[in-house]
């Protein structure tokens, strides 16, 4: 119970630090002071109206100073910068040292089957005892 527990804690905080190193735009359609529309991913759309039709009066002074009454609105929200510099300042020795840190690890664990080159020779044919030729005895 304890190691499931520390598997969903870890995989949280994991995700955690995936989502706040994410930065991502609002765009946000504001027509006549109301927002009409927020989007996340793409442009937000629109309402519809030209800058005609939001002329309430048609005097001479307002068409001089006449303002969009529409206006498409860019919220960049950042996330947090420190992870993606330490990512952007990765060299190819530090890259090419995690990389064999990861395959030596991963290789550490598995059961590899040794070998004897030898196994298959016979061993050689003694022509002579050399134990009794140079009489050499174990006691």
């Amino acid at each position: 119970m304890l190691q499931v527990l520390h598997k969903i804690l870890a995989v949280i905080i994991a995700l955690v630090v995936l989502l706040s190193s994410f930065s991502f735009t609002v765009d946000k359609h504001v027509c006549m002071g109301e927002v009409m529309d927020v989007s996340y991913f793409v442009e937000a759309d629109t309402c519809g109206m030209s800058v005609d039709e939001c002329d309430v009066n048609n005097s001479l002074e307002t068409k001089i100073k006449k303002e969009k009454c529409c206006n498409n609105i860019q919220e960049l929200i950042s996330g947090n910068q420190n992870e993606q510099q330490a990512l952007q300042s990765f060299e190819i020795d530090q890259v090419q040292f995690v990389l064999a840190y990861t395959y030596t690890y991963l290789n550490l664990f598995e059961d590899k089957e040794q070998s004897i080159a030898f196994n298959y020779y016979p061993p050689p044919i003694v022509g002579k005892d050399i134990q009794v030729l140079y009489q050499t005895f174990l006691i």
